[in-house]
């Protein structure tokens, strides 16, 4: 009998449209591995839907209501609403998150997963969330000696009690120019370069739109925005060859990523890069994968600049899995999809024959009637 793999995707996130053709993609490339695969759409309302038609990325222009049923995931199954009442479509063996952005790769996903004891091809809850912050990004680097670029954090409530005092701090700790992020978005959203104090306090105002929380980081002019991805096939971590994006931007935009009107990704692949540069990029990816504990297929993102490397992100659920840095061919992939698949479940199968404590006798030492429990000190 046939696995049976949930691959989850949308989300409430700005990268929802990114998502659906991420995760059809893996829909489509996982029947061909022989696996049963339930599409679980999560829309921006964070309603979720299941069905045939969402095989197909057509499906979603108007959004999916009549093409598709309401879902839920429930203690290892999918269900599906009738009316007022829930039916079980299947158990689920394993799963695969290709949800971007918030709501889904900062380990709200992963949660989900785990709380209804289902097997994840994808990255845990406690790195999805580290990855997810930038600002949590830079002391995990940090604490494996994996270099970054210098930073100054600033947050909305901050700004708003003494945003002259942080302008003065990132002039002074930085010099200009700066590039401006949200500490918990993706795909460049929300991203600015300030020049000068004028552009400094629209950028900050402007990228606030976005979180709550923002970074400022010392913007190198002159610097190779370079990709390389990991994932472990069951064996050891297999770390694919260094990626050069090509953009004519100060830093590499949503557009440069996604919207390239159905052509090819503009890159350089493999990197043209020295030896040594190439095996430091390739290093420090492996180096955070291990440490970091992840599974699945990841990316990390890094700026090259005067021959130093300094790692910038890292991507726990990389546009279209970042199929393009292992496989020649597309359908290639659908056999790595599967590895990640055995890993996920063999690394579950580990965690549930771990014991548990139950009935630890606390609540037996209550008052059979009347009484009322003290605070656990």
């Amino acid at each position: 009998m046939p696995k049976t793999v949930a691959v989850l995707f949308g989300g409430r996130s700005c990268e929802n449209e990114i998502s659906i053709i991420t995760g059809t993609m893996a829909c489509n490339l996982l029947r061909g591995e022989g696996f049963r695969v339930l599409p679980l759409y999560i829309a921006q309302s964070g309603e979720m839907y299941t069905g045939e038609a969402l095989f197909d990325v057509s499906s979603f222009r108007g959004g999916v209501q009549g093409r598709a049923v309401r879902a839920a995931l429930l203690r290892g199954s999918l269900y599906e609403w009738r009316g007022k009442k829930l039916r079980e479509i299947a158990a689920v063996d394993c799963a695969l998150n290709c949800c971007h952005g918030m709501g889904g790769e900062d380990g709200a996903v992963a949660g989900l997963l785990d709380l209804n004891d289902i097997a994840s091809a994808s990255p845990d809850l406690a790195p999805s969330a580290v990855f997810m912050d930038k600002y949590l990004t830079k002391l995990a680097a940090a604490a494996l000696g994996v270099r970054t670029l210098p930073y100054f954090r600033v947050t909305e409530e901050e700004f708003r009690r003494r945003g002259a005092f942080a302008v003065r701090c990132i002039e002074e700790r930085l010099g200009y120019p700066v590039i401006v992020k949200p500490a918990r978005q993706g795909s460049s959203i929300g991203v600015f370069v300030a020049e000068d104090r004028e552009s400094l306090l629209f950028s900050l105002r402007a990228a606030f739109a976005y979180d709550t929380v923002l970074l400022a980081e010392k913007y190198l002019a002159e610097r190779r925005e370079i990709n390389c991805a990991a994932y472990h096939d069951g064996k050891e971590i297999v770390v694919s060859p260094c990626e050069e994006p090509k953009t004519v931007h100060k830093f590499l935009t949503f557009a440069d990523k996604y919207e390239s009107g159905g052509k090819e990704r503009q890159s350089t692949f493999p990197a043209d890069l020295p030896e040594e540069v190439a095996e430091a990029v390739r290093g420090a990816t492996k180096l955070l994968y291990r440490r970091m504990q992840l599974r699945g297929v990841v990316r990390a993102d890094f700026l090259v600049a005067d021959g130093e490397v300094y790692f910038n992100e890292m991507n726990t659920v990389p546009g279209s899995l970042a199929w393009y840095l292992f496989c020649d061919n597309l359908a290639d992939y659908g056999a790595v999809l599967a590895r990640m698949l055995a890993r996920g479940e063999e690394e579950h199968r580990a965690r549930a024959a771990k014991k548990m404590l139950a009935g630890c006798g606390v609540l037996g030492s209550l008052p059979s009637k009347g009484g009322k429990a003290r605070g656990a000190r």
